[in-house]
């Protein structure tokens, strides 16, 4: 199954131990049962997550259960507990969640006519993700104009799309037509040891081509290398863009996406008043991100793209430099310009 998610910065959430939060789904497949496509948008403020995601075997059903279980999860492994408002325009949630879960939990996930509840590892989850926040359910009516709820119904399609057209295609964040292009980076870290000769690889791809960057450190740690190799690959792009990072790291996800606004607030010390570590490479990261649309995605399992494992293999070889002037390089292969 592949999947994707999108985040800006968030502010300090140190002080909001409960966010409120606003969650659009949409979820469906062509034929039924057959390949699908779900989507999520959450919002924060004026910050914002996107999610889709696609199964080539899958119902209408899983994939309208899908959509709100991961938003969900995210949110929980990022703020943790939040007031949640979510918008759905699916009759089969609408019923589960108001009629039929709870006389489920009480049976042993059982129907009243003693059957295994269908989708239940889907159902467990969910009802899971739902105690873990405050959430208040918002049924809307599908295609009626509600901007959101259209925007989810087109990334769920969107997703099925890509399913269909295969390994390596555009997906749901194509680019419109005159707006920035999309670049996808992924990054890895390689070090020996907690301190000691490390090297970062870096993966970018858009529609057209496919670069490589790797650099390295005599003396560092696998924290400073994820945050360079991010920086690296950022530095290389020529005119603002629309960036989705993948790292199967949470400290640069995490770090980039949430932590830093509250390190910063902090004058760039920790909840415990420690300094932050790695400041100097986490500036460098901001300034970098600056000019661009920075979407940052942790990418673990299914969810994470090929070109992570690359990403991986380089950083591998710069942590093995041949000469000491490779240790402080960064290197970039692969044919044509970069965005």
């Amino acid at each position: 199954m592949k999947s994707t998610s999108a985040a800006t910065s968030l502010d300090n959430l140190d002080n909001s131990p409960s966010p409120q939060v606003d969650i659009y789904t949409d979820g469906g497949c062509d034929p039924n049962p057959g390949p699908g496509g779900w989507a999520a948008i959450i919002r924060l403020g004026d910050r914002e997550w996107v999610l889709s995601g696609s199964d080539p075997n899958t119902t209408n059903n899983r994939m309208e259960l899908h959509a709100p279980a991961a938003a969900l999860a995210l949110l929980e492994g990022l703020l943790g507990r939040c007031r949640v408002t979510l918008h759905t325009d699916s009759q089969y949630l609408r019923q589960g969640i108001a009629e039929w879960v709870a006389g489920w939990v009480r049976n042993g996930w059982l129907t009243s006519d003693k059957q295994p509840v269908k989708n239940q590892d889907l159902w467990q989850t969910l009802h899971r993700l739902t105690q873990a926040h405050e959430v208040t359910w918002q049924w809307l009516k599908g295609h009626a104009g509600h901007p959101l709820n259209e925007r989810a119904d087109r990334l769920a399609t969107e997703a099925l799309r890509s399913l269909r057209r295969g390994p390596g295609a555009p997906d749901a964040h194509h680019a419109a037509a005159g707006g920035p292009p999309d670049v996808e980076i992924c990054v890895k870290a390689s070090c020996r040891g907690a301190q000691g000769v490390g090297g970062w690889g870096a993966v970018l791809h858009t529609e057209e081509r496919t670069k490589t960057l790797s650099g390295g450190d005599p003396k560092t740690t696998a924290n400073a290398m994820l945050i360079r190799g991010a920086t690296e690959a950022l530095r290389v792009l020529k005119k603002p863009c629309r960036v989705t990072l993948y790292s199967d790291a949470d400290y640069l996800i995490k770090g980039a996406s949430l932590w830093v606004q509250g390190w910063q607030a902090r004058g760039w010390q920790t909840k415990d008043g420690k300094p932050v570590a790695n400041r100097v490479e986490w500036t460098a990261l901001l300034e970098a991100a600056r000019p661009h649309q920075v979407t940052w995605l942790l990418a673990q399992g299914d969810a994470a793209p090929a070109d992570l494992a690359l990403a991986g293999k380089l950083a591998v070889q710069a942590a093995q430099p041949e000469t000491p002037d490779d240790q402080s390089s960064a290197r970039l292969d692969g044919a044509g310009d970069t965005p």
